[in-house]
């Protein structure tokens, strides 16, 4: 499903913490964006998917922690998806598609509700992201699949 472009961006492990969290962002560009700062290791940041342009990226193992929420106790028990879209642009349907899709499957594999357990990036910081991406259509669409 997920093409593996890895980051540098990391922590090995997540120090003892268990997923209990998709949290999801928005790229502000594409995925080509994210793929190009995820990979600078000056750029301090990743997450674990990328998704865009019909394509979904792995930056970091599920059981690895990304640096994508602003705070560590989150990534260590988060999972982070960025989706391709900007200040004017909301994500495509195909993104939202592939992301229900991404976020059933860590809900099955963890055991998660996506109701309580999907929350966006500004629910863990203050900040305008996850900006044009509709979480209440992801967790709804993610509820119905599962």
């Amino acid at each position: 499903m997920a093409v593996w472009m890895g980051s540098p961006n990391y922590n090995a492990g997540r120090n003892g913490s268990g997923v209990d969290r998709i949290v999801i962002h928005y790229i502000v560009g594409t995925l080509a964006a994210a793929d190009a700062t995820f990979a600078d290791a000056a750029s301090q940041v990743s997450a674990h998917y990328g998704i865009g342009e019909g394509a979904v990226h792995q930056y970091v193992s599920e059981a690895d922690t990304a640096w994508h929420a602003g705070d560590l106790a989150m990534n260590r028990r988060s999972i982070g998806i960025e989706h391709s879209a900007d200040q004017s642009r909301p994500p495509e349907a195909s993104t939202y598609a592939a992301s229900v899709e991404l976020c059933a499957r860590i809900c099955r594999d963890y055991g998660l509700d996506p109701r309580t357990q999907i929350v966006g990036h500004s629910d863990v910081v203050s900040t305008s992201c996850p900006g044009t991406v509709d979480l209440q259509r992801i967790i709804d669409e993610t509820a119905a699949a599962i």
